[in-house]
């Protein structure tokens, strides 16, 4: 079997368009994927930018050891705390006492007795 130039021009006009459409198809897939892989490559960069950012704000907050410290210090700060009100009770029933001592002194010099 043997072509001769019109069938095998035939044969190439009908293979052409084939060709067309796979060129086309590779060459639209590679455009669409670098397209996709610049979008996800900028998506990485700001999350990169975001999670530093993060990080950064992050590192200046207190440690759950610094929390526990002040929770510590809070509590012995009560402790303290009733202490110096039971102090203070007891200096102002001894004030009173001392009141009504000095008031019969008072008295007592006024009178002359």
């Amino acid at each position: 079997m043997t072509f001769t130039i019109a069938q095998a021009w035939l044969l190439f006009l009908q293979v052409l368009p084939i060709a067309a459409m796979v060129y086309t198809f590779v060459a639209t897939r590679r455009k669409d994927y670098d397209r996709r892989f610049k979008e996800g490559s900028d998506r990485m960069d700001r999350m990169d930018q975001r999670i530093s950012k993060l990080e950064h704000s992050v590192g200046g907050l207190p440690s759950r050891e610094d929390i526990h410290s002040i929770q510590i210090n809070i509590e012995r700060l009560g402790g303290t705390m009733s202490r110096m009100e039971a102090v203070m009770e007891g200096n102002t029933k001894i004030m009173s006492r001392l009141e009504q001592i000095v008031s019969r002194h008072e008295d007592h010099l006024l009178k002359g007795n």
